[in-house]
């Protein structure tokens, strides 16, 4: 009884809070019509984003509860219009998971899902960390060959899901059910700041930073500065989530393991469905591998979200498919509705101007006066990393943190005595490396979406191992800062 009560008392306390923030924000911060300024849409959409974020954190309602209000919150504050708020479901983002579950339904729904946990389950999952470290390495080298943070979490989700099934995980209960999602989630991230043709978001920031420069920056230079920096987060992220949620399950008896080797020897050769489903799957990542082809193929590119939609649709085609009826499809609906209410939320706080305010207005409180360059990166390199807070998209991101910092570096340059090109890189590329480092909440990216509808762990508990991953990333940007970037050329 004391329990419930004491749950209740917490409740009460995230609602009261929710709403204090948003009336602090809308009556005492000021607004500003003019371009540089805050506008009221502005105001309003970070009033809704800041209560959400607290709703999400001390989780007073169900996720999906939280959406619906802050779906409302946008549209009666004026945040953002209505029908851009209920447009939102019409998103890609929204699309590629419905057809990322339809494509996990037509493995599970056959024995390839299963196969493919079994074979590696019984490789490498004698320990919990075995099958975590196999799924994480999995994320890191598939981010070389498919071009797109999405794919990979749509690729990697239905394998994740047959995992927790052979280990008897269950949603919202199982540690190791958390860690194979987080560290899904995060490896899928984290690898892809490592390689430059990993997301299109890295490609722009080149962009920017080479228009600005006018020379090249080259892939290995990317991969020589940012990999190690990577490589060290995914270590960090290990030890993070292992100690925060320790797994129930340390190791697989012997005897466990001869059981796990017998069943997948029992499933036998495929059958026709199981051949069918794998055609369907390698139909789908080749598409996702070949993207940079497609318009000399095709005449046309197909974004990762029209494919998985492909591949959605051919698991459903009579003689083709291997879904008779959509019974057959697991969604999870209240989470989909979670989806749509965050992603809201956050496109708000990109359309109204809100998230570029609050970056332009940190940056502008710089006093240059008797600042070392290093002093500057370290408040440049906070700012870019944590700034994802407030984004649900990594291009809206570089596209104002890029063209931001490289003036801001340009500005520097004469004050500080250094060349303008080295400040630009010095600054410009780190702040790049930092673009996936979206790791925090749910709708800062797809990928994020895609692993917490699973439901295997709540947005506290997201918010938790990301944010304190973070704060390790920082502290080895800035240490890379002082060292390694200095002695590969990219440093001052």
């Amino acid at each position: 009884m004391a329990e419930k009560d004491g749950k209740n008392t917490s409740k009460l306390f995230g609602v009261i809070l929710a709403v204090l923030v948003f009336v602090l924000i809308m009556t005492l911060v000021p607004v500003s019509e003019t371009k540089e300024g805050l506008t009221a849409t502005g105001r309003a959409s970070l009033a809704v984003f800041l209560a959400a974020f607290v709703m999400w954190v001390t989780e007073p309602f169900p996720s999906y509860v939280v959406a619906f209000i802050s779906i409302i919150a946008l549209i009666l504050s004026g945040a953002w219009d209505q029908a851009s708020v209920l447009g939102v479901f019409g998103y890609d983002v929204i699309w590629l998971m419905l057809s990322a579950f339809i494509l996990t339904s037509a493995m599970e729904g056959t024995n390839l899902g299963k196969r493919l946990a079994l074979s590696l389950v019984t490789r490498f999952g004698r320990t919990s960390k075995g099958a975590l470290l196999a799924m994480i390495i999995a994320n890191f080298f598939l981010a070389f060959l498919v071009p797109s943070t999405t794919a990979r979490a749509a690729l990697m989700l239905p394998i994740a899901l047959s995992l927790t099934t052979i280990y008897n995980a269950i949603p919202g209960k199982s540690n190791f059910g958390k860690l194979i999602m987080l560290f899904n989630m995060q490896s899928n991230e984290i690898s892809t700041s490592g390689i430059l043709t990993a997301t299109s978001a890295n490609i722009m920031a080149v962009d920017f930073i080479q228009k600005a420069i006018g020379q090249p920056v080259y892939y290995s230079t990317w991969l020589l500065a940012a990999m190690p920096v990577a490589i060290i987060g995914l270590i960090i992220s290990f030890f993070i989530g292992m100690k925060l949620f320790p797994p129930e399950i340390q190791e697989v008896s012997a005897e466990s393991m001869d059981e796990l080797k017998k069943e997948l020897k029992g499933i036998g050769p495929m059958d026709a469905n199981e051949k069918k489903a794998l055609a369907i799957f390698l139909i789908t990542v080749f598409l996702w591998c070949t993207d940079r082809w497609h318009q000399a193929w095709f005449h046309m590119s197909l974004d990762p979200t029209l494919v998985a939609i492909i591949g959605a649709t051919l698991c459903f085609l009579p003689g083709i498919g291997v879904l008779k009826k959509w019974k057959d499809v697991k969604i999870p609906w209240d989470l989909m509705l979670f989806s749509c209410g965050a992603y809201a939320v956050g496109m708000a706080m990109d359309k109204s101007g809100a998230a570029s305010y609050l970056i332009q207005s940190v940056l502008s409180k710089i006093n240059l006066a008797n600042v070392s360059f290093f002093e500057i990166y370290a408040i440049i390199m906070f700012i870019a990393l944590f700034s994802h807070i407030i984004f649900t998209s990594k291009i809206v991101r570089i596209t104002i943190l890029g063209p931001t910092v490289i003036a801001f570096a340009q500005q520097i340059a004469p004050v500080l005595g250094v060349d303008p090109t080295k400040a630009v890189i010095a600054l410009a590329l780190p702040v790049a490396f930092t673009i996936c480092w979206c790791i925090t909440l749910p709708p800062q990216s797809k990928p994020n979406l895609i692993y917490y509808s699973t439901g295997f762990y709540n947005t506290r508990e997201q918010f938790i191992i990301g944010i304190l991953t973070d704060i390790g990333a920082y502290l080895v940007f800035l240490l890379a800062g002082m060292t390694w970037f200095r002695i590969i050329g990219i440093g001052i």
